[in-house]
């Protein structure tokens, strides 16, 4: 028996070496690394359904009275059987691809050994069909462990049962009993040992392929990121410029021995060789192209690296995202500083400081309006988060905003501001940027209201014209200069103005006419146009 076990471990080796072999080669390395994706079920199943029938051809030959060694086996005479090192293919094929993979690569491994007789030649069929099922029902056992030491233990288990499992299958089936029982009692335990611990070996090399891939996947969206931060800043420069300096940066941080950029056919960037063998880096957003960079390599087998499809995919992706971004700011005049400095226009802390002052002083003597006011501070705080995060909400969403807004600010002031509404309710569903109307309401009662001794008015008037929907926001106030905005005489003011003007502008272009009407000591009134004829609703 020992010997036996001897020759057993020795052949489960040379699979085990075959395996490691196996993994150093980056296709192979991909498919044994297979975890239930349909497009490489075929991969590998053949490759297990291989290992599986390799380990029937080099098994050993063994009779009741004994065994006898044999680099290889075709054929099993009539009270032959063959100790294997099958199951270890059957098992690894369930643990990692699960029940369908299990079961196919079990038949494959069945039919195989049916085909070389013996006696034992039906429950040696049977088994590896039902050894596949079962590791393929034990893999969600492996999931939360996948890369823990008891991964290994459990692998051990299911091999060690896997292999039991035919064992007895060959006791319940074969005939005559007495020759089945001399025949598992030869080589149940050195075979059931061999196989569990090759599929323990197995899985520890599976689990380092996992873990490499990982590994290289973690390195080269690293790489891929460095680049994409290097190159960030250059986006926001003129396109000629852009490409330029990225050019450069690809040919410094990556194999490429040469690059383009192309527009319509132009070259608007090359530097370095060209050569056959190029990677191309489709730059654009949504239906827009607006060119691509070309990647040339020295060797065929270059660019068909994983830097090429791994680091070159995700640059492709990262400069189309980045040169989305930087069109945005292009096209609506809102870079990141400037979504900041709107933000904090819009959440004034003095207006929040204001609020919870009021709000604590009317803790006391009226509870109940206290907990009013906190509740609408919520809405507003709410709605303007998500506000900021839309680009178009209709014209009611964005009144319902104002009007928690006057009322936190009738809860401070009191009777010294009159509102005036004039709204056409056939208007409401049309949309516009967000965040137009609040501001231009926020800046009448802090730059304009605020500043006079009599009753503050604020009228806001949402009415159907025939080219469009007039919106404008009127107060009494104490005016502006007409050229503040030019001569940053009140900075988060006139940021305000123009940044509304340019997303109207973005929006609906010239038609949106936005004009501001002001006088010092007389007020001021804002408004534009939502054309309707060629807008979406």
């Amino acid at each position: 028996m020992l010997y036996l076990l001897a020759d057993l471990v020795e052949r489960v080796g040379f699979l085990i070496a075959m395996a490691f072999l196996f993994s150093r080669q980056q296709k192979l390395r991909h498919f044994m690394h297979y975890q239930g994706e349909n497009q490489n079920l075929l991969y590998f199943i053949v490759l297990f359904s291989f290992f599986s029938i390799l380990g029937t051809y080099s098994g050993i030959p063994v009779s009741d009275i004994g065994y006898h060694e044999t680099p290889w086996i075709s054929q099993v005479s009539g009270w032959e059987a063959i100790a294997t090192a099958r199951t270890i293919g059957i098992v690894i094929a369930g643990l990692f691809g699960g029940v369908r993979a299990g079961l196919i690569v079990g038949i494959i491994a069945g039919i195989h050994r049916y085909t070389m007789g013996g006696f034992v030649a039906i429950p040696c069929m049977i088994a590896p069909i039902l050894q596949g099922i079962f590791a393929g029902l034990m893999k969600n056992s492996l999931k939360k462990r996948y890369r823990h030491i008891s991964s290994i233990q459990v692998a051990f288990l299911v091999g060690f049962a896997a292999e039991t499992l035919q064992m007895l299958l060959i006791l319940l089936m074969a005939h005559p009993f007495e020759k089945a029982l001399s025949l598992v009692l030869l080589i149940g335990v050195p075979q059931i040992f061999s196989n569990s611990l090759g599929v323990a070996s197995f899985f520890v090399i599976l689990i380092q392929v996992a873990l490499e891939e990982e590994r290289i996947g973690a390195h080269h969206a690293q790489k891929a990121l460095q680049i994409a931060e290097m190159t960030l800043s250059f986006w926001r420069k003129p396109l000629h410029e852009a490409v330029q300096k990225i050019g450069h940066a690809l040919i410094r941080e990556t194999e490429a021995i040469g690059v383009t950029f192309q527009q319509d056919g132009k070259v608007l960037f090359q530097k370095g060789a060209i050569t056959p063998y190029g990677v191309d880096l489709p730059i654009g957003y949504s239906s827009h192209k607006i060119g691509f960079f070309r990647m040339f390599y020295g060797r065929a087998q270059d660019h068909q690296t994983a830097e090429a499809t791994v680091i070159l995919k995700g640059l492709s992706q990262l400069f189309s995202q980045q040169y989305a971004l930087s069109e945005a700011e292009r096209q609506t005049h809102l870079a990141t500083n400037a979504e900041i400095k709107a933000l904090q226009a819009q959440m004034d802390p003095h207006f929040l400081f204001n609020m919870l002052n009021t709000i604590k002083s009317l803790i006391r003597t009226s509870p109940d309006e206290s907990r009013q006011l906190i509740t609408q501070l919520a809405k507003y705080l709410r709605k303007n988060m998500q506000n900021v995060n839309q680009d178009l909400i209709t014209i009611k969403e964005e009144l319902d905003h104002v009007e928690i807004y006057l009322k936190l600010v009738k809860a401070r002031v009191g009777e010294r501001l009159h509102i005036e509404w004039n709204l056409d309710k056939e208007s409401l569903d049309y949309t516009i940027p967000s965040l137009t109307i609040q501001p231009l309401v926020e800046n009448s009662i802090i730059h304009g209201i605020r500043y006079i001794s009599n009753h503050g008015l604020l009228k806001i008037s949402v009415i159907k014209i025939n080219n469009g929907i007039h919106i404008s926001v009127q107060d009494n106030g104490g005016g502006m200069e007409p050229n503040f905005v030019h001569e940053k005489k009140e900075e988060h003011l006139g940021f305000a103005l123009s940044n509304i003007q340019q997303r109207l502008l973005y929006h609906f272009g010239e038609k949106s006419n936005f004009t501001i009407e002001t006088h010092k000591g007389e007020g001021t009134i804002v408004s534009f146009i939502r054309p309707i004829e060629e807008n979406v609703h």
